[in-house]
């Protein structure tokens, strides 16, 4: 008689030609059968400069483009920091540009040509073994059909939290539907922080708990 929705998320790809036939993710960088050679990581969130960051340790030829600034929503003085000491261990980055065009080449590598994001700037390109996309994640409501069951859903497609009854902030506006993770609007798309909501939630509705989960100052 209750249910709690938690599909996750799922990497975005650009939507432009051949993204899906020639990039990987980050979820499918673990799955590689051989090794990834040059890549170019296209991104700068924690899970983009995170793969970077291991890749180049790895003695990998790796570089990061990003759109616009690293981290968002971090401090940047700490994120600029991390920049300069990924790029002092081999990391590369090439800044204000997205991919443009993706093709692949007779010998096997993939030819990525890019534009800046602002002014007149000429286009430019160059070959890589591996293009990883780590450009943020939706979360699959639509996937699970949550409107069938009358669940709303914000302009984000995430699920937003009532903060009313047992429920809390993972009560949905249908009264034995719950949510937690990535599918939660306005909350820390991380592993842990999903796993302790769950718990908590579970004791609440079945245990006689009453602590809600605490979303503030979670380190990340």
């Amino acid at each position: 008689d209750k249910f709690i929705i938690a599909t996750g998320g799922r990497p975005k790809y650009l939507d432009i030609a051949n993204d899906r036939e020639l990039c990987i993710t980050s979820d499918d960088l673990f799955s590689l059968s051989e090794a990834p050679g040059k890549t170019l990581v296209v991104g700068a969130s924690y899970v983009a400069l995170e793969c970077a960051g291991f890749l180049s340790g790895l003695k990998y030829d790796t570089a990061v483009m990003m759109r616009s600034i690293p981290l968002r929503g971090f401090d940047q003085q700490i994120a600029e920091s991390i920049c300069t000491y990924m790029q002092d261990n081999g990391t590369k980055f090439i800044r204000g540009a997205v991919p443009a065009s993706l093709e692949k080449l007779p010998s096997g590598k993939i030819k990525v040509s890019w534009k800046p994001t602002a002014g007149d700037g000429e286009m430019a390109s160059e070959e890589y073994d591996t293009v990883l996309l780590a450009i943020g994640r939706y979360a699959l409501t639509d996937e699970c059909n949550v409107k069938a069951a009358g669940v709303e859903v914000t302009k984000s497609k995430k699920i937003q939290g009532t903060g009313q009854g047992a429920g809390s902030h993972e009560q949905t506006n249908v009264d034995n539907i719950f949510a937690i993770g990535d599918v939660l609007e306005g909350r820390p798309e991380l592993t842990p922080v999903a796993i302790e909501a769950g718990l908590r939630l579970a004791r609440r509705l079945f245990g006689g708990a009453t602590e809600p989960m605490d979303y503030e100052n979670v380190a990340t």
